[in-house]
């Protein structure tokens, strides 16, 4: 009954498939959705906080995250290069028509994206929406030459999309990457460039997650994990601006070229990284020189490790070479009472963790009131 409700026939309905082009890039947003995901997460978690404390739990995540989300976009961000041209030009192959279309071209570290779109299309006599969106990727074997089954990846997709037919303009520009050969080597240039900063980038992205959990032992090595972070961001930059390509590329419309320019995702994995370099100095030196405040924003305690010392334990150490003895001095067990008359006197001794780079953290060790039981 329900599924015979509205039908004029017995049997089920069928509908063309509907083409839609791709007007995003899906990756990048589900990054950022699960930035905004988490960040949220946490907003909600600090709620039951002092005012105070969240606003510093609060700047502390989304820093850490904001960083995080940055180098993943980096990574898999398709705007390292960009350009784009309008120009008039021949669109499928067997036919006489011309569109004038606007053309963009963005180079990853993993890929090339070919954009062809027109809203005006009077002067083809053919009744479809032109609007392209082809990616042409080279991870990461340059395979054989030719277009055969142990050809690279890039090939192998460039001859699938001559089998599909399609517009000429795409064919065009995904053939400057194809061809190897002579000084013409736009295609394995930009493969071994993306290849090692995509290397740079997940090591970057390491480094961060350490600096995430050193942050909550020991603060000052996370600034120095978090400089590393910025170091290799930068380097990734410097690799793609010098492995990239000795030759600019050009391509050649009819009424104009395209010339590539660095894009976001270039200008966002210097930015990125200058702004760890940058915050890992404030980190270092305020752990030398406003330490309370350092600890409060991190939601540490300096005095969080203790034991308790007699006094004749307690100074001991201070008239013998600490080198000589590093252990307490062993006492057998002796039956007593527990009356207060025969406890010793306690010193409540805190262990506060400094360090350096160039050696193991040392312990400094601060007086605290008498402690009596």
């Amino acid at each position: 009954m329900w599924f015979s409700l509205g039908r004029t026939e017995n049997l089920p309905s069928q509908y063309d498939p509907q083409y839609i082009p791709v007007f995003a890039y899906i990756l990048e947003k589900e990054i950022i959705i699960a930035f905004v995901i988490l960040l949220a997460s946490f907003v909600f978690c600090f709620a039951s906080s002092g005012l105070e404390r969240i606003y510093y739990r609060i700047t502390h995540v989304f820093i850490a995250l904001l960083i995080g989300t940055f180098i993943l976009v980096e990574n898999f961000g398709q705007e390292w290069e960009i350009g784009s041209v309008v120009s008039k030009t021949p669109y499928k192959a067997g036919s006489s028509c011309e569109i004038l279309a606007n053309i963009e071209v963005n180079l990853g570290l993993r890929s090339v994206n070919i954009t062809l779109r027109t809203d005006d299309n009077s002067n083809c006599k053919i009744k479809e929406i032109i609007n392209y969106n082809e990616r042409f990727e080279w991870t990461w074997d340059q395979g054989r030459l030719g277009f055969g089954p142990y050809a690279g990846r890039l090939q192998q997709q460039f001859r699938d999309a001559q089998h599909r037919g399609l517009p000429l303009p795409i064919l065009w520009i995904a053939d400057y990457f194809i061809i190897d050969g002579e000084g013409f080597r736009f295609g394995r240039f930009y493969r071994t460039a993306g290849w090692y900063a995509h290397i740079l980038l997940w090591a970057a992205f390491a480094t961060w997650i350490l600096t995430i959990i050193l942050n909550q032992c020991v603060i000052v090595y996370g600034g120095y994990f978090l400089f590393v972070t910025g170091c290799l961001q930068l380097c990734a930059v410097a690799v793609w601006s010098m492995v990239r390509n000795p030759i600019p590329l050009v391509i050649i419309f009819e009424d104009g070229n395209i010339t590539t320019r660095y894009g976001p995702s270039y200008w966002f994995a210097m930015a990125n990284g200058i702004f760890c370099i940058a915050l890992s100095f404030i980190i270092i030196v305020m752990y030398h020189f406003f330490e309370t405040t350092l600890y409060n924003f991190f939601g540490q305690d300096p005095h969080g490790t203790y034991i308790y010392l007699t006094n004749e334990e307690f100074l001991r150490p201070k008239n013998r070479n600490p080198q000589a003895c590093t252990d307490l001095e062993m006492r057998p067990i002796t039956p007593g009472t527990s009356t207060m008359e025969n406890e010793e006197e306690y010193q409540l001794v805190y262990y506060k963790k400094r360090s350096t780079i160039f050696k193991p953290p040392s312990v400094n060790r601060s007086n605290k009131p008498n402690l009596k039981y």
